[in-house]
């Protein structure tokens, strides 16, 4: 679907059904779509620097399946930042692959969310079941979003604040836990090699 920038009049295209955020890149403006009208809701800043070598339309293979990145959330907390991008695969379904301190994971949403204890219950060293799994609570942390691009399946405006719970479980798997406006979302999946991710088209860095 492509659509009209309200604010610059500039086209939005949006490669995936499920998106309903996107920023422009052309005058940064925040834009949730509502079936084929598009509605802004601020602007965004533009994201600082990172070395990180990922970028917008990198693409790369899971599990012998292409996917091409489509957005990118960048989220601060006390002691750090990491950056959660939003893959696109071709069957049109999408994951987001994590990128935090030199390690990556990628992960799907589940619908399994109906046993998750309540923002309020949940402790380091519990155990939670997601998807049929057990996973163990290692770490819970608030983090705020501090900037996004391209375009995403929930608003994420600057400022946007949630509950991130980080669980392991057996053979390189992993929970994460997202609890945010009153709902709780849960993903899992497992870490990855950056090598085994056969990206393509990376950002250009000094040293690489």
């Amino acid at each position: 679907m492509t659509a009209t920038c309200p604010g610059c009049g500039a086209a939005v295209r949006f490669q995936s059904a499920v998106s309903v955020f996107a920023v422009c890149a052309y005058c940064r403006s925040m834009l949730v779509r509502h079936d084929l009208n598009l509605e802004v809701i601020g602007t965004m800043a533009v994201l600082l620097d990172d070395p990180t070598p990922l970028q917008l339309q990198t693409q790369g293979r899971f599990d012998g399946k292409r996917f091409a990145l489509i957005g990118r959330l960048r989220l601060g907390w006390t002691d750090g930042s990491w950056n959660e991008w939003c893959a696109l695969f071709d069957d049109g379904h999408y994951g987001w692959l994590a990128e935090a301190q030199g390690f990556y994971m990628m992960s799907f949403e589940t619908a399994d969310t109906g046993a998750l204890p309540e923002a309020t219950a949940i402790e380091p060293g519990m155990t939670v079941r997601v998807g049929g799994r057990a996973y163990t609570v290692d770490d819970i942390k608030r983090p705020t979003c501090a900037g996004s691009e391209g375009e995403l399946p929930f608003p994420a405006p600057v400022g946007r604040q949630s509950l991130s719970v980080d669980c392991s479980g057996t053979d390189n798997s992993f929970a994460s836990l997202d609890y945010a406006e009153g709902a709780v979302h849960a993903y899992t999946g497992r870490y990855v090699e950056f090598a085994d991710l056969s990206l393509s088209n990376l950002r250009k860095l000094d040293g690489w």
